[in-house]
């Protein structure tokens, strides 16, 4: 209209009605993409338009920011608008992928907030944002009183790291502090998987508010469909951090034993059975998928399985990887039927993303790192005309149905003994030449050749928790209630150093602009800690993070406002 882009919103509330030749929605200005549900697609089809077609991916990505633009959050289900539907904001961390690699073209900026709010901000509708935002970022995982918790919880995790990396390359690039402390925060909260891992029962399942499993550990099946999980069972959320692979492998005994359990997970058949449809009312046709795959639990028609295969690399045993996704290659894109093609739902390009990838043998497995997980390329010579006009070629001479095992890699000439692979080395375009064999070989098994994880060590993550141990509505572990104070005394059972801490804006009332947190050895005589003004929070029930310069161990800590002000919660993470 008049040389711009405008847009019937369908994200903003309609000033009149509509009528048979009028649309009576709000007219905006601006570009809009629209209809993408982001946990099907996060995984697979987001980094393959930053791949292919990087320009796009940045013209996409700051058409769905728009949502956020126009109706104050970006659709994690665009239907076009915002839709009721699936786990996980998990736009979050398609669009950090799309900036840590380079993607430009879009407000990065305006995506990191929308990213925040959903990590941060309890939403005022279902159809937006995370669940379980009242208690979850205080309790550490969302509770079993929210349908599908254990999903929604472990997914955002992921995003969480997503928005990690995403505040480490937009402070590197601004110096602003905002970035560097929210960064710091997220990457802890991406550990805070291991708070959902009941060590009795082998698997991860859902907690209560007061922290009990849902069902006895001794009682627990993992091949139950439903409750806490999306569309899959225990043994399909068993791997959902792959963002440190490492830390759960610790939780699994090692990487020795994360090779046991998926070894377990492709042994264990799925049979569809309905004594196992657990809260689900029938037999669903992902059930029937997983088990027409013959691949055990592994259910390739649904998106949660996708990267599992390539946490063999993760494991130690990526001759496991080159095995198995060479089997998924040749047998679950043929089809039963002419014009079957597919086993499952496509949604968006993901099964079809992933076939691109796996073809080319390496695969997106740690979104948010900027790099990709090899696997086992599929022909003996490919050629990708990159969009900045270079060439990848992907090269494997003794490639055949029997040599599916890497014996070498050589990436520009020069020996490659990782299993990870840095977007910024094959952007350039270049060659990737896999020397084959029909054995598996000690490729990708050296100490550190294992793809990017937070966890650098053999300990189970310990991930900072709240030192306060109060009562009151500013240490209840939830954002429902609320108090105005000018000094609230923070107890901490121990003495404790605070590397940071959260304050959360209330329902109503206003929000501190000023501040300063206060130590002492004694509760008589105060050091300041960390002091703060000209402040402010965008929305209501939203949890900030505050970094410590100097952290020390004191035995008392008290808030002291400039002014009176009201508070949902304060926590100090030591």
């Amino acid at each position: 209209v008049d040389g711009k882009d405008k847009y019937a919103s369908p994200f903003s509330k309609m000033p009149e009605q509509d009528t048979p030749t009028h649309t009576g929605a709000k007219i905006v200005d601006g570009k809009v993409y629209v209809n993408n549900g982001f946990w099907d697609t996060y995984r697979t089809t987001w980094p393959a338009y930053s791949f292919l077609t990087p320009s796009k991916a940045g013209e996409l990505v700051d058409g769905f920011v728009q949502h956020y633009k126009d109706g104050g959050w970006t659709s994690r289900w665009s239907s076009p608008g915002y839709a009721d539907l699936m786990t996980g904001t998990s736009s979050d961390v398609a669009f950090a992928d799309a900036y840590v690699k380079g993607v430009d073209g879009f407000d990065a900026k305006a995506a990191y907030d929308a990213a925040v709010k959903n990590a941060t901000v309890v939403p005022p509708s279902s159809g937006v944002g995370r669940k379980g935002m009242a208690t979850s970022p205080f309790l550490g995982y969302t509770s079993t009183e929210t349908h599908e918790g254990l999903s929604w919880a472990l997914e955002g995790y992921l995003n969480d790291y997503g928005i990690a990396k995403m505040g480490e390359a937009l402070y590197e690039k601004t110096g602003d502090r905002r970035y560097k402390e929210e960064s710091a925060y997220f990457l802890n909260r991406a550990q805070d998987y291991v708070k959902l891992f009941d060590s009795e029962a082998g698997f991860f399942q859902g907690r209560d508010l007061e922290g009990d499993w849902r069902v006895k550990s001794s009682a627990y099946d993992p091949r139950v469909w439903g409750y806490d999980y999306t569309e899959t069972n225990g043994w399909g959320y068993a791997f959902t951090a792959a963002q440190d692979s490492r830390g759960l492998a610790n939780l699994y005994g090692g990487r020795k034993g994360l090779a046991d359990k998926l070894d377990e997970y492709l042994s264990t058949p799925e049979t569809a059975s309905p004594d196992l449809k657990g809260s689900y009312g029938g037999v669903i046709h992902e059930m029937i998928e997983a088990r027409d795959v013959r691949m055990g639990m592994y259910g390739h028609s649904n998106q949660v399985a996708h990267h599992a295969l390539y946490m063999y690399d993760a494991a130690g045993q990526p001759w496991k990887t080159q095995k198995n996704v060479r089997e998924v290659l040749s047998r679950l894109y043929t089809g039963s039927e002419i014009g079957q093609g597919y086993h499952g739902d496509e949604d968006n390009g993901e099964q079809s993303a992933w076939y691109l990838f796996s073809s080319l043998g390496f695969y997106p497995l740690v979104m948010g790192s900027g790099e990709y997980a090899i696997g086992s390329p599929l022909f003996t010579k490919v050629t990708v005309h990159l969009e900045n006009g270079r060439e990848l070629v992907v090269k494997a001479p003794k490639n055949s149905a029997k040599n599916v095992y890497v014996q070498g890699l050589k990436v520009n000439g020069k020996r490659w003994n990782s299993t990870a692979l840095p977007h910024s080395v094959i952007a350039k375009g270049g060659v990737l030449e896999f020397d084959m064999g029909p054995r598996p070989s000690a490729w990708g098994t050296g100490k550190n050749a294992a793809p990017v994880s937070i966890t650098q060590d053999d300990e189970v993550p310990a991930p900072r928790e709240d030192a306060v141990k109060g009562e009151g509505p500013l240490f209840d572990n939830t954002s429902e209630t609320a108090a105005a104070v000018t000094e609230a005394e923070l107890p901490v059972e121990k003495a404790a150093a605070a590397v940071q801490y959260t304050l959360t804006s209330a329902k109503a009332g206003e929000a501190p602009t000023g501040w300063v947190l206060q130590g002492s050895a004694d509760g008589k005589t105060w050091q300041d800690v960390d002091r703060r003004a000209d402040e402010s929070f965008r929305w209501d029930r939203q949890t900030r993070v505050f970094s410590v310069a100097k952290p020390k161990p004191y035995e008392h800590y008290r808030l002291v406002l400039t002014g009176e002000a009201t508070l949902a919660e304060v926590e100090l993470l030591g």
